[in-house]
């Protein structure tokens, strides 16, 4: 009698610690993937990009004098200007480019401007699978002072055939995909402020 308790104890014992063991292995690993999910990528500049909806290579970054196409900066202003190369893969013209770049170690800017590199006119809509040469450009306030180094962040989009609200297909927000860092060289200026 005494052997069947103490076989009953121990297998009553062995199932608890496995099943500690369980939920112990199940929330290392929850917690190892989320610390893992908040680490971004870095990518070389000129590394084409595929965010969803659009395919981009960052290609460098200045501080300028002028708008791409030759227009003043507002009063009290600097213009941060980005090279890159910029494709949307869908299949229909867009314009929703304006959040697909931003830059992490700048607070507090808005979206920036997007001119064609090849006549310097505002980009409006971007045809499917035609890469265009544009820069993008943020007004920034004159005394903010810029990092040596800016660091940009890829926002993605993904495709969803019947979205959970109208049953209707649509891009939308997938989160930052990878960061670029690039030299932030000053044309305003000898030196940096």
């Amino acid at each position: 009698m005494r052997s069947k308790t103490s076989k009953a104890w121990l297998a009553k014992l062995l199932a608890g610690a496995g099943g500690l063991l369980a939920a112990t292995i199940s929330l290392g690993y929850s917690l190892y993937e989320r610390r893992q999910a908040d680490v971004v990528p870095q990518v070389e500049a000129g590394t084409p990009v595929e965010a969803g909806r659009w395919k981009v290579a960052v290609t460098g970054s200045t501080v300028g004098k002028a708008m791409p196409n030759g227009a003043r900066i507002s009063s009290g202003k600097k213009a941060i200007v980005v090279s890159m190369m910029l494709e949307n893969i869908s299949a229909q013209s867009s314009n929703l480019y304006g959040g697909l770049i931003k830059p992490a170690n700048l607070h507090d800017v808005q979206k920036p401007q997007y001119y064609l590199t090849r006549d310097q006119a505002i980009l409006w809509d971007l045809q499917p699978r035609m890469p265009e040469a544009v820069t993008a450009v943020w007004e920034v306030p004159e005394n903010v002072a810029l990092p040596d180094v800016l660091t940009l962040q890829v926002e993605s989009e993904f495709f969803k055939p019947r979205d959970n609200l109208y049953s209707a297909p649509g891009w939308f927000p997938a989160g930052t995909i990878v960061e670029i860092a690039l030299p932030l060289d000053d044309e305003t200026s000898e030196g940096k402020p």
